[in-house]
């Protein structure tokens, strides 16, 4: 049978997405597949439908696809095994699921290979995951994915298994675990508990952390918050005071005393994870390199007082979920069945029949506050490092040596 290539992925990805609902929309396809031995075909034939499914958690299984799915499982192109274990497992597919989970729990696995696994896994929302999870968590190449992915469960161990792994974790591990910890108003006590007890540092938590706290609209994360963190929300007046103590404090004198490899490993902690500097950043927020950095009355104006000016492109999506996740992002992309948001740490994907609510904040992703939490040194770094005219050395790195 000669199939086009380009017609396999015509068909699959323009056929209406009412049509998926019907039982035998699939069938021709997987007909198609069962009739097909070019491994380029299938792979588009797979992709098309993956890519027409991609909004949907599950679909009932087509007629034949056991057959089918024996078949490619045994293709010698990796691309057609995956794509087929993932179109198994939106169908249901108890074979599927359970090979699935022995990938994923296998160390000496390709860690490519586990982590496509975790994502097709959550993609049907498996509820045997979480005990899945909670095991990676000790494991290197696995710890980041599963962390991410925990926050998708409402699971009342998560942050005890989170901050027992805590001090073992990568520094990027570490944000990971911070977004999952701060998804939920359960867990994010959990997590302000531990830096009040010194057993997490508090300049772990990043600007979009707090803010993330504060969308949870939890009065007793608000009141741990502000023990914590200190005042989130201040009056004009107490702007303003603000901005002229720190203009005192740093002067041009103290600021030429800074260490700028220093700043730039604080600019990295406290405000990388959304903003970029010098093509190396997240891209969450604005990209800083080409603002008034300079100057130290637009720096400090911004910091102090975050919310007064959004860009409209820069409106931050607060979505919470029906199981009680809290969800803040950018909007990336919208269907009439999900959205996807863009996090600083991931990009995910909100089924809409599981959004309880759904806002557009009008303040800033950044909460008042940064400077406060930090020390004086970590601050004169960091407003030196901003106004950097390119970009300086790592901190510890040769060059900053020499």
């Amino acid at each position: 049978m000669r199939v086009s290539r380009i017609a396999c992925v015509l068909i699959c990805i323009t056929l209406s997405p009412l049509s998926w609902g019907a039982a035998n929309a699939l069938d021709p396809l997987v007909k198609a597949l069962a009739q097909v031995d070019d491994p380029a075909v299938q792979r588009d034939l797979l992709k098309g439908m993956h890519l027409a499914l991609a909004d949907r958690p599950s679909v009932s299984m087509p007629a034949g696809w056991h057959e089918v799915y024996e078949k490619l499982g045994k293709s010698s192109d990796p691309v057609v095994r995956q794509e087929s274990t993932s179109l198994a497992l939106i169908f249901g597919d108890r074979q599927a699921v359970e090979a699935t989970h022995r990938l994923l729990a296998d160390s000496g696995a390709n860690p490519a290979d586990r982590r496509a696994a975790l994502e097709s896994l959550l993609q049907t929302h498996d509820p045997q995951l979480v005990p899945l999870l909670s095991g990676l968590l000790s494991d290197r190449a696995m710890a980041g994915a599963a962390l991410r992915a925990l926050a998708a469960y409402a699971d009342q161990t998560t942050p005890a298994v989170i901050l027992k792994h805590y001090s073992e974790l990568s520094s990027a591990d570490k944000r990971d675990a911070i977004m999952t910890l701060s998804a939920r108003p359960e867990s994010a006590l959990a997590l302000l508990d531990a830096v009040q007890k010194g057993d997490m540092a508090k300049q772990d938590l990043t600007a979009f952390n707090v803010r993330q706290l504060v969308n949870l609209n939890s009065k007793p994360v608000d009141e741990k918050l502000k023990s914590v963190w200190g005042a989130v929300h201040g009056t004009s007046q107490d702007k303003l005071a603000l901005l002229d103590q720190y203009k005192k404090k740093f002067t041009p004198e103290v600021l030429a005393k800074a260490n700028l490899s220093h700043g730039r490993a604080v600019f990295s902690n406290a405000c990388g994870i959304c903003h970029t500097l010098f093509d190396s950043g997240g891209q969450v927020g604005p990209n800083l390199t080409g603002s008034q950095r300079a100057n130290l009355d637009y720096v400090l104006g911004k910091v102090l007082d975050p919310s007064a000016v959004v860009s409209p492109n820069y409106r931050m999506a607060v979505i919470r979920t029906r199981d009680g996740r809290v969800i803040n992002g950018i909007v990336y992309q919208e269907t009439d069945s999900a959205v996807t948001l863009k996090a600083p740490n991931e990009t995910i994907v909100v089924q809409k029949d599981e959004i309880d609510k759904r806002k557009l904040s009008d303040i800033s992703m950044m909460p008042e506050g940064l400077l406060a939490a930090m020390s004086d040194a970590d601050s004169r770094d960091l407003l030196a490092y901003l106004a950097s005219p390119s970009q300086v050395p790592a901190e510890g790195s040769s060059a900053q040596a020499k």
